[in-house]
C-alpha cells in the first residue's frame, strides 16, 4: 500500500514555494535573448496530425478514465513528495474540482458521441450525488476550485435542455455551491485556497489571489446567465479586488500577498501569462474597465512570449521556473485564453485561435492527455480537460470563419 507523503517534505516544499514568491528570490530572469531552442529539449511530435484529431483523441482520454464512481482522478501518486494537503481532505477537493472541469469538457462534445454523453451523465450524477467540500484546514481549502468549477459546470448544464429533468437537483446544487463561495470570500473581495497563520470561519483574504478570484467572477457570471441568483456585492467586492491586482504593463499581481513587489519577476508580464488572461476576462464579461484592444494586447503577449511560460509546463515544484511561473496555471490560463481570443474582432479571432489550436495540438502527449504540474493522479484528467475545452473554442472558430480554417492550415 502507499504511504502518503511525509509531512515534514511537504511542508517544506510548501514553505519554499511561498518563500520564492515572497521574496523573489527565484533567481536572475533570463534575457529575452537567451531563451533559444538550444535551452529545450526538442519537442516529440505530436501523436495526431491535426487539432481536430488532438481533440478527439482529448475526449477519447477523458472517457476511457473515468472512475466507477462517475468521477475523475485518484489519490495516487508515483512521486516522493507532493504538494502539501493540510489534511487527506484535500483529495475530495481535488477528485471534485477535477470531475467538474471533465463534465465541462465533455459537454459540447457529448451531443455527437454516444461514449462522452454517458460519460457525461455518469460525471454529472457524481456531482449531484456528492456531499460539499468542507476545509481541509483552517490554513489550507482546495475546495475553493471545487465550489468554483462546479458553480460554472452545472450552471452550463442547467441550461442544457437534456438535462431538463434534472433542473431541479442541478439548481440546488449550484445554489449551494454560490452560498459556499459567499462564505469564503476574504475580507478583502478576493479568494485563494490558503490563510496561513489563521483559521477563522471566514478568510482574512491575506492569501487571495487574482486568479482564483477572476476563476470564481466568471463561474459567478456563468450562473447569473443561467438564471441563478448572485448578491450584487460579492460580485462588486471581487472585481474591486482584481481592479487592486492589475498592473497598468498589462500583468495582474499574483494576489495580495504580492502588492508591495509589484516589479518582482512573478508580477511582470511574462510571470504573469498564466494569470492574466482569466483577470482580463473577469473584467470584460462583468463590464468593467477594459476595452477589446486591452484583450488582445493579453492575448499578443500569451502567444509572443509564451516560451516563458512553457518553460514552467511540467515542472514539479512550483514558482520554479523563469519568471517564478508554476505549471499549474499553464493549462488554465490557455483555457481562459480560448475564452478572451472568442471575444476579439473576427480578423482576430482567427489569426490568435489558430495559434492556440496549434500550440495545443503540439503539447498533446502520447496517450492523448495534457497535463501541466503533476498532483497525485488529478493532473492529466483536470488538463486534458482544460485543453478539450481550449481546443473546441478555437476549433469553433474554424468552423464558423473559413478565414481561420486557412490559418490553422498554415496557408
Amino acid at each position: 500500500m502507499r504511504r502518503f507523503t511525509n509531512t515534514f517534505v511537504t511542508l517544506c516544499l510548501c514553505a519554499c514555494a511561498v518563500m520564492l514568491i515572497e521574496s523573489g528570490c527565484a533567481g536572475p530572469a533570463p534575457s529575452d535573448a537567451a531563451v533559444g531552442e538550444g535551452l529545450r529539449a526538442p519537442p516529440s511530435p505530436p501523436p495526431t496530425e491535426s487539432p481536430e484529431a488532438a481533440y478527439s483523441l482529448g475526449v477519447d482520454f477523458l472517457v476511457s478514465t473515468q472512475n466507477d464512481d462517475g468521477s475523475w482522478g485518484s489519490f495516487e501518486s508515483s512521486r516522493p513528495s507532493e504538494i502539501w494537503l493540510g489534511t487527506i481532505a484535500s483529495h475530495r477537493a481535488f477528485r471534485d474540482a477535477t470531475t467538474a472541469l471533465c463534465v465541462m469538457a465533455l459537454q459540447e462534445p457529448s451531443q455527437t458521441n454516444e461514449p462522452a454523453r454517458t460519460a457525461l451523465s455518469r460525471g454529472l450524477s457524481y456531482l449531484l450525488g456528492a456531499q460539499p467540500v468542507g476545509r481541509a484546514t483552517g490554513e489550507v481549502f482546495y475546495g475553493i476550485w471545487t465550489h468554483t468549477y462546479v458553480v460554472h459546470a452545472l450552471s452550463k448544464l442547467h441550461r442544457d435542455e437534456r438535462f431538463a429533468t434534472q433542473r431541479d437537483e442541478i439548481a440546488a446544487v449550484v445554489r449551494r455551491e454560490i452560498d459556499i463561495l459567499a462564505a469564503n470570500q476574504g475580507a478583502n473581495g478576493g479568494w485563494g485556497y490558503y490563510d496561513f497563520g489563521h483559521s477563522l470561519s471566514t478568510p482574512t483574504g491575506a492569501q487571495s489571489t487574482s486568479f482564483n478570484t477572476a476563476s470564481v467572477l466568471i463561474a459567478l457570471h456563468e450562473a447569473q446567465q443561467a438564471g441563478f441568483n448572485v448578491d450584487p456585492d460579492l460580485i462588486h467586492d471581487g472585481l474591486r479586488f482584481l481592479e487592486r491586482m492589475r498592473v497598468p504593463s498589462g500583468a495582474y499581481l499574483y494576489g495580495i500577498s504580492a502588492e508591495m513587489r509589484p516589479g518582482a519577476l512573478f508580477n511582470r508580464v511574462k510571470g504573469s501569462l498564466g494569470r492574466s488572461q482569466s483577470c482580463n476576462l473577469a473584467l470584460w464579461l462583468l463590464g468593467r474597465d477594459i476595452t477589446r484592444d486591452e484583450l488582445l494586447a493579453g492575448a499578443r503577449n500569451l502567444r509572443e512570449q509564451h516560451h516563458f511560460i512553457e518553460i514552467g509546463k511540467g515542472r514539479p515544484y512550483p514558482h520554479e521556473a523563469w519568471y517564478q511561473t508554476a505549471g499549474y496555471y499553464f493549462l488554465f490560463g490557455h483555457y481562459y485564453a480560448a475564452l478572451v481570443i472568442d471575444e476579439l474582432a473576427p480578423a482576430d479571432r482567427a489569426e490568435y485561435g489558430a495559434w492556440l489550436a496549434r500550440t495545443m495540438h503540439r503539447l498533446q502527449d502520447d496517450d492523448g492527455s495534457w497535463f501541466d504540474f503533476p498532483l497525485y493522479g488529478y493532473h492529466k484528467a483536470y488538463g486534458t480537460a482544460y485543453a478539450v475545452m481550449t481546443l473546441e473554442v478555437c476549433l469553433r472558430e474554424q468552423r464558423d470563419a473559413p478565414a481561420a480554417a486557412d490559418i490553422l492550415r498554415g496557408e
